[in-house]
């Protein structure tokens, strides 16, 4: 962006009191992983400080931050707004990079070149590893973003049973007996209606009727309905969900036909036969699932 350029390699993070709830979880989320690296590193756990950073960049940083900041970079946003996180980005990135560099040496130092602009005389080698800044830690937030993020999950894999295309704007009812889980849902509410492509969100404590037409999932003690009326073929989807369960019918009939033969029973190991029952159990209970949700249409 020609309004943001990195001047130095010394990169700072954007004062706090200009920081949006999203910066100031994957800053929180940033120190503890420099912590928790810097911990590993210590006892000579590379491994479990390599995983740890992986973690980090591809979860946290790659697949949430940046989804939950995307429209902040877009064009007319907000430009304190959009100046926030290109340094909250550039900052946590020059992190990770310096964090994952004796790790990675040759590719961590030419993004860094790269990011940072310097001329050939500054190299990451020579920079100073990171150290965790335990005021930016904040285990509250790291709550908070875990049911936001849980629920999104959920209602993503909604839209996907429900084979709704991404552009396809939906109605949400989420319900919770608790009063914190719905106080965290309330804040987050523009980013689950971002991320998961929601127009209508309706939290509640409890629900005046069971909706009819819809599926529904679970999230922890968090409740999520997607109502289907108006936005999908529902004789359609009917006949997709019953064709699932004739599949699934054909499978316990197999299950069932080799625990029956007594010839599978006597060759097979104990380990072999009880791995065929627990599948039994579990194809079960999926097809007890469906035959729920083709109810419910």
């Amino acid at each position: 962006s020609s309004e943001f350029k990195i001047e130095s390699a010394n990169l700072t993070a954007p004062a706090t009191e200009s920081l949006e709830v999203a910066d100031q979880w994957i800053l929180s989320r940033f120190d503890q992983t420099v912590q928790q690296t810097g911990d590993y590193i210590d006892r000579y756990g590379l491994g479990e400080a390599a995983k740890g950073l992986y973690e980090f960049f591809w979860g946290d940083f790659c697949d949430w931050y940046i989804e939950l900041v995307k429209s902040r970079l877009q064009e007319g946003a907000d430009p304190q707004s959009k100046l926030v996180v290109q340094q909250t980005l550039a900052f946590v990135l020059d992190g990770i990079l310096k964090l994952l560099h004796p790790f990675m040496p040759h590719v961590t130092a030419e993004i860094w070149q790269t990011l940072t602009q310097s001329d050939e005389s500054n190299d990451i080698s020579i920079q100073p590893y990171p150290i965790s800044d335990s005021s930016l830690i904040n285990s509250e937030l790291d709550r908070e973003f875990e049911l936001l993020i849980g629920v999104t999950r959920t209602i993503r894999n909604l839209r996907a049973e429900a084979d709704l295309k991404r552009v396809t704007k939906i109605a949400i009812i989420i319900q919770s007996d608790s009063e914190t889980e719905r106080e965290i849902l309330e804040r987050g509410k523009i980013y689950l209606c971002d991320l998961a492509q929601i127009e209508q969100l309706t939290i509640v404590d409890k629900l005046a009727e069971e909706p009819t037409r819809s599926i529904a999932s679970v999230f922890a003690t968090v409740q999520i309905i997607l109502p289907l009326t108006g936005v999908v073929d529902l004789e359609a989807f009917k006949a997709k969900i019953h064709k699932k369960i004739d599949k699934i019918d054909k499978e316990i009939e197999s299950i069932h036909t080799r625990l029956n033969n007594t010839k599978f029973i006597e060759r097979a190991t104990p380990e072999v036969v009880q791995q065929t029952k627990d599948s039994l159990v579990e194809t079960e209970k999926q097809k007890e699932i469906l035959q729920e949700r083709f109810n419910q249409l």
